[in-house]
């Protein structure tokens, strides 16, 4: 695989004869909202170089999700051509992508897709993408979806009913899909309230057993659209929205820290932990029980493992930094960065900056970096630390605020300079603030900066009576 690293380097990817380069080609340029790439993404949306064996087109799909990611309206007509095509997962991805521009330039073409007898049409993004439209128009096109077979497609038609009417029946049906066996089905609701956007579905989120990451993103969602009091349903007064954004800011505080490696975890409330009570316990053992704790599916089994690890370095003078150096298992790693974070040892610093690290390789190690930048708010700042460790911690945290794509990430960097509360960290927060368009993190920031300037002014207070 070549190494593309550039718009350059992305574009000529997509002449390459390799089919994987040129895939990646296409989804480099997406993920990095490069406009400069939308005439060649239009043009790889009819590419006929690589064709599976059941007929579709993987560089279209990816092609019409990355422009989807770019947002950049002139690639329309040429990405709703393709809903004429074969090749339904090239619809969904279109349809997905059209969500995203958000255009009324598509409505006739949804509607007109809607109407058109296709096997095996993506009839849930295709509610998603109407919904988004506001076409109520076709309502009584969406109704029988509302007893489909498909939960999934249930969850979609409900939510563009609630949205139409704002009937609590509706929005009741959507929630109720939280606590289906299927976690998936549980998933897709939890997306389907985001879309939705309404204060009324924080709870049920919260208390839903789907992953943390999940539940941020939905949260986020419902508190984006409550900030800029784009959702009419709620219509709550001015004087409750304060102690409502409040609360979720303070939910959002938590699934930042909270974050597992892993995306479907399951509960196992009847199970004990396995903890070790004796001094007995050889290190080896530990180490060996721990780690399996950790590679466990169980919530319940992994926070016993972290225990674990603590015990470890409480008791046996573990050396977490050298197994962390040493250690290539996602899930153990994880482990690692939630022991450390709980130990709040200044001497990890180095190894919560590492796991920060520069690029997301995947959703796993998204929330790796999420916790580690939390503990790095979390270290014992009085502790003695060297000022080239301290350097590296407010260089990382700058880099974190300002340039991954991940808005959990740079939250989780919020809330870490949040912790640190002085000068640089104030700075740090109020440069951010300037720069910052997203209306949650805005808002989160604004908190972080009063709340660490009352702390320093705190500091300054007690240490001016000790003198």
């Amino acid at each position: 695989m070549i190494p593309i690293d550039s718009v350059t380097a992305a574009l000529e990817a997509l002449d390459h004869q390799d089919a994987g380069v040129r895939y990646h080609g296409a989804w480099w340029l997406g993920k990095n909202r490069s406009v400069e790439g939308v005439p060649r993404l239009v043009e790889c949306l009819l590419d006929e170089r690589d064709k599976t064996c059941t007929g579709g087109y993987p560089l279209r799909r990816q092609a019409a999700r990355s422009l989807g990611m770019i947002k950049d309206s002139r690639c329309l007509p040429e990405l709703l051509k393709t809903l004429e095509t074969d090749d339904v997962q090239l619809h969904e991805a279109t349809l997905r992508a059209l969500i995203e521009i958000k255009s009324d330039q598509c409505s006739s073409s949804l509607i007109s897709y809607l109407e058109r007898d296709i096997p095996n049409k993506p009839i849930e993004a295709l509610i998603e993408a109407l919904t988004e439209q506001r076409l109520w128009d076709i309502s009584e096109k969406i109704q029988p979806f509302l007893k489909d077979k498909s939960e999934r497609i249930v969850g979609s038609a409900a939510a563009f009913f609630y949205s139409y009417t704002g009937d609590i029946t509706y929005l009741n049906k959507v929630i109720s899909l939280l606590d289906h066996q299927n976690r998936f089905i549980r998933q897709s609701a939890a997306f389907d309230l985001a879309r939705i956007g309404t204060i009324k579905a924080t709870d049920p989120i919260l208390t839903s057993r789907i992953p943390n990451n999940v539940k941020m993103f939905a949260i986020k969602a419902i508190l984006n659209k409550s900030l800029s009091r784009s959702n009419q349903a709620d219509s709550i007064p001015d004087s409750d929205l304060a102690s409502i954004h409040s609360s979720l800011f303070k939910a959002l505080d938590s699934l930042a820290r909270d974050n597992f490696s892993g995306n479907l975890l399951i509960e196992q409330d009847n199970q004990i932990p396995e903890t070790y009570s004796g001094d007995d316990s050889i290190e080896s053992d530990l180490l060996s029980d721990a780690f399996d704790n950790l590679r466990s599916p169980s919530l319940t089994s992994r926070k016993a493992g972290i225990k674990q690890l603590v015990r470890g370095a409480d008791h046996f003078k573990i050396d977490l930094l050298d197994l962390y150096f040493s250690e290539s298992d996602q899930d153990i790693t994880m482990g690692l960065i939630k022991a450390m974070a709980e130990l709040k040892n200044p001497d990890y610093a180095n190894a919560l900056i590492d796991a920060i690290g520069v690029e997301i390789g995947n959703h796993c190690q998204g929330n790796i970096r999420r916790v580690a930048a939390c503990a790095l708010g979390d270290i014992n700042w009085n502790a003695k630390i060297s000022s080239q460790s301290l350097h590296a911690v407010f260089n990382k945290l700058e880099w974190t605020l300002h340039s991954p794509e991940d808005w959990g990430l740079r939250y989780s960097a919020c809330l870490a300079l949040e912790g640190i509360s002085n000068a640089n960290s104030i700075e740090l927060l109020s440069e951010a603030k300037a720069n910052e368009t997203d209306p949650v993190l805005s808002a989160r920031l604004d908190k972080a900066i009063l709340k660490s300037k009352n702390k320093t002014s705190i500091h300054h207070i007690e240490n001016k009576k000790v003198l």
